[in-house]
């Protein structure tokens, strides 16, 4: 019986984690990931000239 309650308890708290970290809303580590990625190519492309790249205005 000890046992059944120690699996049931950690199912419980793994669906907990995983609701408020991944499946959030506004301050989840989903949503941060994307915040970071989008300032990374946004910081990127901001300093690289993709028509240079590309062959572009030569």
């Amino acid at each position: 019986m000890k046992n059944l309650i120690i699996i049931i308890g950690t199912i419980l708290l793994g669906a907990v984690i995983v609701n408020t970290l991944i499946l959030g809303d506004g301050n989840s580590l989903k949503n941060a990931a994307e915040d970071i990625v989008q300032k990374g190519t946004g910081s990127i492309s901001d300093h690289l000239d993709f028509g240079k790249l590309s062959g572009e205005g030569l």
